[in-house]
């Protein structure tokens, strides 16, 4: 009988790590899970710890039958790794879009689905050289992130189900390919983080939070949820009492909006999966 191993990798990641252990490897529902990590050479300017990061899945398959039900397994446990690192990095591992970053944050690289076109060689035409807009993110670690992340996946999979709709929708909205579905998701989020925050009224919820917490936030409680039920882009879209189209965020609102919910939803979860608070580098206000 032939045999083959299985094995999928992440694309790599811009990280540093700082750790002397040696990389996390686990099994988990019958995968192999492990982490590389390699330096490469880059420009004086660039810290020269920094490096590409990886995560590799694999698993033995000894039939076509088995192949296909074992992609289906390694499929499944890497969309739980991506939603696990939120908690871990402050991101999904695989970031998709800039879609969270800003209000309407584009940058063109001529790809539109479904159509091909020469943007690349117009740009070289026109400038002389081809531009590079992808955003290059770095994240540092003092430990290696992996073994964090599946301890976020197991305290998820032991979860009640509406910290896991929680969960479900905050990263949602980190991989919302627009920045008007990400509020979406992030607005009926908060429908769910008001609900589980103990005490009565929204400034009494506010109240109860630790002193630390509420020292990063910017807004209120109460104004974020005002936010979320009168602007165009979130829960709802118009106002009975004018009759009108609801007003859109203007910028400033949408980065505060987006900065704060993004708090008050990680605050709730990593409460609940007893785990520090770990929030992006790049969100701003």
């Amino acid at each position: 009988m032939n045999k083959a191993i299985l094995r999928y990798e992440s694309e790599p990641n811009n990280y540093e790590i700082h750790c002397e252990d040696d990389p996390h490897q686990a099994e988990i529902d019958g995968l192999t899970i492990y982490e590389k990590f390699s330096l490469i050479e880059r420009p004086r300017f660039i810290p020269p710890y920094l490096g590409n990061y990886q995560i590799i899945i694999q698993t033995e398959v000894n039939n076509s039958q088995e192949l296909q039900l074992k992609h289906f397994d390694i499929k499944a446990i890497i969309r739980e790794i991506d939603r696990s690192w939120i908690y871990v990095s402050g991101h999904p591992l695989i970031r998709s879009s800039h879609g969270f970053l800003g209000p309407y944050l584009d940058f063109p690289d001529g790809k539109i689905d479904g159509w091909t076109s020469n943007y690349r060689e117009a740009e070289k035409e026109v400038s002389g050289v081809i531009a590079f807009h992808e955003r290059m993110h770095r994240t540092s670690f003092q430990y290696w992130p992996l073994d964090e992340a599946i301890g976020v996946l197991k305290a998820y999979r032991d979860s009640q189900d509406d910290i896991k709709a929680l969960v479900d929708l905050h990263f949602f909205s980190h991989k919302a390919e627009d920045s008007y579905s990400s509020l979406l998701f992030l607005s009926k989020a908060m429908e769910l983080v008001r609900e589980i925050l103990p005490g009565k009224t929204d400034e009494d919820k506010e109240k109860r939070l630790p002193i630390e917490f509420r020292s990063k936030i910017n807004i209120s409680l109460h104004d974020v949820m005002g936010l979320a039920n009168t602007r165009f882009e979130s829960r709802h879209i118009f106002d009975r009492k004018s009759r009108t189209l609801l007003e859109k965020f203007d910028k400033s609102e949408i980065n505060a909006y987006k900065y704060n919910t993004d708090l008050f939803i990680r605050y709730v979860v990593c409460q609940n999966f007893s785990i520090p608070l770990i929030t992006p580098f790049c969100l701003s206000t």
